[in-house]
């Protein structure tokens, strides 16, 4: 009987899994789900009378389908490639404080209401971008045409785009400072995470060694060192790691917690 492979990104699935969940009975409830909302969406006024649940309840309620559909597709592409590198619980982690700090961003420039997991998106997008900027990705332009791009380049693209927009004024329904309170939060973990891995964390890059004439591929011969595993990941995804290469990457990740 064939053994079934462990999931490695449990905490990215089930985020998706209660988002969707919680959608889906928003969608079944209908109108009379504003009152809920009003509940556990994002207020100032909500703040202000101590209902700080909403800081968390917030983060998992969608305005429609497209909201839902682009949130949960970003949550899927840098979940599924970054949770299994730092971790479950520093990816909850992550993934919630994103979503509260986003929201107190948010707070100081309106008074709500906010609904959405944008903030805690774009705080596992920047942690992604900022851990492994040479990482080469796939972009949708006008979420039609393929553009491939270093990771670097498309988290600087993102804070941009949300900066410019935010400053005209444009979509004043969006949450743009919760967007950006959530890019530092994933910088800032970036940057932290990149220094207990060394002085310059690893990058994608440099964490594969030159070979040298007759050397077989890495890919082929297996990664046998943390970085190289790292880059292996982020090169082809935690599916394309060999049982010996899921160890090397679960010493790493357990020594650097003792250390």
């Amino acid at each position: 009987m064939r053994r079934l492979r462990p999931v490695r990104d449990p905490a990215t699935r089930f985020l998706i899994a209660v988002n969707a969940g919680i959608f889906a009975v928003q969608l079944y409830v209908g109108p009379s789900w504003i009152r809920v909302e009003d509940f556990l969406g994002l207020t100032e006024s909500g703040l202000r009378s101590g209902a700080f649940w909403q800081l968390v309840t917030y983060q998992f309620l969608h305005a429609n389908v497209l909201h839902i559909l682009m949130n949960m597709l970003g949550l899927w592409f840098a979940g599924r490639e970054l949770e299994p590198v730092i971790g479950t619980r520093r990816f909850v982690i992550l993934y919630l404080v994103g979503g509260v700090v986003g929201g107190l961003a948010q707070m100081f420039f309106s008074s709500g209401p906010l609904i959405g997991a944008s903030a805690s998106v774009c705080a596992v997008l920047l942690a992604l971008t900022s851990l492994f900027p040479n990482m080469p990705v796939m972009a949708l332009l006008f979420f039609v045409l393929p553009l491939r791009m270093q990771a670097r380049t498309l988290g600087l693209g993102m804070v941009a785009i949300s900066v410019l927009v935010w400053i005209s004024g444009r979509m004043p329904e969006v949450g743009h400072m919760a967007h950006l309170g959530g890019f530092a939060t994933g910088w800032v973990f970036g940057l932290i995470y990149r220094r207990t891995l060394g002085e310059d964390g690893p990058d994608y890059e440099e964490s594969v060694p030159p070979s040298l004439p007759g050397d077989e591929p890495a890919s082929r011969r297996g990664a046998t060192s943390f970085d190289e595993v790292l880059a292996k990941v982020m090169s082809q995804g935690i599916d394309s790691l060999t049982r010996d290469e899921r160890r090397v990457l679960e010493e790493g990740r357990s020594a650097r917690r003792r250390g």
